[in-house]
């Protein structure tokens, strides 16, 4: 009789994973207009923090860090909307061009593939809509931008609230060693994520800047554009910055008759990539931040499924901060283990800067507690008083 009524609680917790998960899900596909610019607020603010931070270190006041990351982040954003709102249209135009270039390339092409395989190519190609995807993609980075009010609103109200959580926990817990156990916890993982937001997001920009000198060095149209979708590309390890060599280059090929500039393309974006991926981000980062490849592709699959191109951006952002709140969680350490590449998640682990006793030590909660103390004995006193 136990041994079935152990059986069927487990078929109820199992049945409730399932109805949670299916919940969680649905909540995810119909609340994507609602939650999407919630996440990307909570990654702007962390990257704005990060770089509040990274100023105080240099001696600039908070007032003039602040100003100076929030400025900073605004001019970046609207940069890339101009950008991406008037390139995007260009493109458009553009595409029946290509169009006649592609053909003339396949016709060029049958002398080596042979006239089937040059048919079956021109037949799966001419399949793909591009106007109809470059229409799709044109009006869900509209969307994206079109939120972007929204989101700094979010930002803002989040940036208000930046130290804040530290200071509820101390009432949360009351035990001191509790408290300040859950705040270096706490501290740490913030510290963890911030750090990959703001090393990551500069080392895109580098790869983007330099991308797009090249890019207009040798006139490859749309330079402005390839530059920030290889900016964005560079957010994913590995596949990422091959598909940030690969656009350009193809361009490139369809854009000019030789196959010089195409090899040009190739070599040079393909030097930056690599200098940049294995020389300069593990210098400040450490190592990368020991994904598995597959991890990073069932999530930019996943979240580039269920929101589209926000998603797919967010995607390997996403993933990372689970991967840091897992590490330095225990009971959810085997999440981060199985998301790594080795399991080995110290060899890129950066010790936090020492808590200031304003945010994180427990002083401030021993005062709460001695407040709240006093306040319990002046009321067991008056307690006693009444008994008698």
């Amino acid at each position: 009789m136990q041994d079935d009524i152990m059986i069927s609680n487990q078929y109820r917790t199992a049945a409730l994973v399932i109805l949670g998960i299916c919940g969680l899900l649905a909540l995810l596909v119909y609340g994507r207009g609602f939650l999407a610019p919630i996440v990307i607020a909570c990654l702007l603010t962390t990257l704005i923090s990060a770089g509040i931070s990274k100023l105080e270190s240099y001696g600039l006041p908070n007032w003039a860090a602040m100003l100076v990351s929030i400025g900073g982040a605004f001019l970046l954003i609207y940069g890339a909307a101009q950008v991406s709102s008037s390139q995007i249209t260009i493109v458009s135009e553009a595409l029946p061009k290509y169009s006649v270039r592609f053909d003339r390339l396949l016709v060029d092409l049958t002398a080596f593939l042979g006239q089937q395989q040059v048919d079956q190519i021109r037949t799966a190609f001419s399949n793909m809509d591009f106007s109809g995807h470059a229409a799709t993609f044109a009006e869900s980075v509209g969307g994206l931008f079109g939120s972007f009010g929204l989101i700094l609103m979010y930002s803002g109200f989040l940036l208000a609230e930046r130290g804040m959580l530290l200071n509820k926990l101390a009432f949360l817990f009351p035990d001191p060693e509790k408290s300040a156990e859950i705040q270096e916890l706490f501290r740490t993982v913030g510290f963890g994520i911030r750090r990959y937001m703001w090393i990551k997001t500069v080392v895109s920009l580098l790869t983007g800047i330099l991308c797009y000198a090249i890019l207009a060095f040798i006139g490859i149209d749309f330079a402005e554009i390839l530059s920030i979708l290889i900016f964005l590309l560079n957010f994913i390890p590995t596949i990422g910055s091959i598909v940030a060599v690969i656009l350009p280059a193809v361009v490139a090929l369809m854009q000019f008759d030789t196959l010089t500039p195409f090899l040009m393309v190739v070599a040079l974006c393909g030097s930056v990539q690599f200098v940049v991926g294995s020389i300069v981000e593990p210098k400040f980062m450490g190592t990368t931040l020991n994904l598995s490849p597959f991890v990073v592709l069932l999530s930019l699959t996943f979240w580039g499924t269920i929101w589209g191109i926000e998603g797919a951006a967010l995607s390997v952002p996403i993933a990372a901060s689970i991967v840091i709140l897992c590490r330095d969680i225990p009971g959810l350490r085997p999440i981060a283990v199985m998301m790594s590449v080795d399991g080995d998640l110290e060899k890129n682990r950066t010790q936090a800067p020492t808590a200031s006793a304003k945010t994180a030590k427990p002083k401030p909660n021993t005062e709460t507690q001695e407040k709240i103390s006093a306040l319990q004995a002046e009321l067991e006193d008056l307690q006693a008083e009444a008994r008698d």
